[in-house]
This record gives C-alpha cells, structure tokens and sequence, in this order.
C-alpha cells in the first residue's frame, strides 16, 4: 500500500500530498516523511514515519550483524505497540505525538503521526542553557510517576521491552565482547543487575536524547518522540542519559546537584499528587538517588564498548563510573 492510499484511506481525506522529508531513519530503515491533507476542505499536516523490515541494513558505525538487525526490527514493533496501547495514557504533562493511523505487513509498518510542528511544538534545540533544562526534567519525572509500579519484573507491559533502553547488557553482547578487560567490563552484569532488581520501576523512554523532545516556541513546554527503546526501568537511566546528551563535563560538574534536585522535587510531587503517600514519595527518590551513578556508569559501559573514542567518554563520566564500581564494591 502507498503512503498516499494509506493516509486516505486512515482519514477519510480528499487530498493527500507529500512535502517533505523530515529525516531518514538510523541505518537506512525508513524515513520520516511530512504530508499535507485536505478533510472537508480542511487543510493540516501529518507526519509518517515509514519503517522498512527488510534486510540487514548499513550502520554508520560499522556494527552490523543478524542480532543487531533483530534488535532493530523488534524496536519498531515495540515502538508501534507503544502508539497503539499505551500512548493515550499519557497526559499534558508527559506529552507524546497522538496515533492518528496504523498499518503493517510483513516488510513495513506505517505510524501516522500528528504534526508536533503544527500543533505548537515546531522549535528543535541542540543545546540547552542550564535553566531550559527543567522542562524536560518535569517531563521525565511525570512520565516515570505516570508508569510507575513495584511488580513490573512479574508482570511484562504487554509489547514493549522487558527491559527497556537501547544499551542494556542482555541487547548489546557484541558491544561488551569488545571492551577493554577492566573493572568495568567486569561489573557490567552486576550493574545491570541492580537496576534490574530495583524495587520501584517504571517505564522509560529509553532514548531521552534532547534530539527527541520538541519545544514550544518560548522553551516552556516540549512533546517527546520515539518511542523504539520504551520499556521497564529506573527513571534515572533516562535522566542520566539526557542530562549526557546536552551538557558537557563541565556544566555537569557544576550544576548536577540542580538537576537532580528539579527532577527529584517534581517526581515526590507527581508521586504525591497519584494519591501515594509520602513515605512512598521518598523511598522512590532515595532508591533511584542511590542508582543514579549506576545508571550512569550501565551507559558508560555501553560506549566503551560501542565508541571508546567517542565524545561521551569525558572524564566527568569515567569519575561518575568509578563511583558507582565503588558502591558496588560496598553493597
């Protein structure tokens, strides 16, 4: 089925017209394609992104194999029963894009997506300045209170992953073949190990980069997309990998405790405002406080094997690292 027939045949509209191609997909597996639509003489824009499930694509880094190909085509699947079943639970204040379509054979899926540009979240940041970042911290924190329960190691969410992020150990074993022998590289099961065992969990984005939040025109308010790693975590594990996608070492070395403060403050909050109560509220924030590290250290091992050279291998994250080796050591 074409693009076109689809996007139709989903919205009863009159005219349908591709404009533009917003970006490509990771490794060649899709594109993500803007149409405008004409309903009752109506005219608006919807985005489709279009997942291809063919062969084994190229990968920009050279890491390209049979079980990194599944791991992609089960992504999509996931991130196209989170539109499905699980998006609408989200409110204001964890905004996500609304599924306006769907459509799925064996080589491709179609997500008819609402334009986020048109319906005011059209402005796309590189960098944030310390005092943006409380947005998507807010967000973050209401999305984890949204999801979060204390049995989601008995009861998978049914179509998303067990463990959700796009690094975890059990998803990335070629990556972890490759690390350098170390203390880090022996850690790594009992890093994940206590991130998997952790009392409160929740779901996570699983790629809270900055590249996937999209901000009103004045900075206040942001909607997030994909949605291909969302699945059982601690919040902190999307925490630290956004605060690693914006800021240098430098501005985390001055301004963590900021962060971690706004976060923790709006997640008691949201806790609260569930109808938990306050011990409840403060042993979640004491129990992922303590993971933080661990989280950050779960991501850095990732890179060592992934991109040993690459960017994020600061020293702020090497430090950050050897922190939580050293809480493991003590537990």
């Amino acid at each position: 089925m074409t693009p076109e027939i689809f996007i139709k045949r989903a919205l009863n509209a009159t005219c349908v017209k591709r404009e533009e191609v917003v970006q490509g997909l990771w490794s060649g597996y899709g594109e993500i394609v803007r149409f405008s639509i004409e309903i009752s003489g109506m005219v608006d824009s919807v985005i489709l992104k279009s997942i291809q499930l063919g062969q084994i694509q190229n990968h920009p880094r050279g890491w390209k194999s049979n079980f990194s190909h599944q791991r992609k085509l089960d992504s999509y699947q996931v991130e196209s029963n989170w539109y499905q079943h699980w998006a609408e639970s989200c409110g204001n204040d964890e905004r996500v894009a609304k599924l306006l379509g769907h459509w799925q054979s064996e080589t491709k899926i179609y997500l008819l997506l609402e334009d986020l540009d048109f319906n005011g979240y059209s402005y796309r940041c590189t960098r944030l300045q310390v005092e943006e970042a409380a947005v998507v911290l807010h967000w973050l924190a209401n999305f984890h209170a949204r999801f979060m329960k204390t049995d989601y190691q008995e009861s998978r969410p049914d179509g998303l992953w067990k463990r959700g992020t796009y690094w975890h150990l059990a998803t990335r074993p070629d990556e972890w073949k490759t690390m350098e022998s170390g203390d880090l590289k022996d850690a790594a099961s009992k890093l994940d190990g206590k991130l998997k065992n952790a009392k409160y969990q929740t779901l996570v984005h699983g790629d809270a980069k900055l590249a996937n939040f999209c901000f009103s025109s004045d900075l206040r308010s942001i909607a997030a997309v994909d949605f291909q790693y969302v699945g059982v975590g601690v919040g902190v594990q999307d925490l630290a990998y956004f605060l690693g996608s914006c800021f240098g070492e430098i501005e985390l070395e001055r301004h963590l405790d900021y962060f971690l403060e706004i976060y923790f403050s709006e997640l008691s909050r949201c806790i609260l405002s569930m109808g938990e109560s306050p011990d409840v509220a403060d042993a979640v924030s004491q129990e992922w406080c303590d993971l933080f590290p661990v989280a950050w250290a779960d991501f850095h091992r990732f890179i060592m094997g992934w991109s040993p050279t690459h960017k994020k291998n600061t020293a702020f994250s090497r430090k950050l690292t050897q922190q939580a080796l050293e809480q493991l050591g003590r537990s």
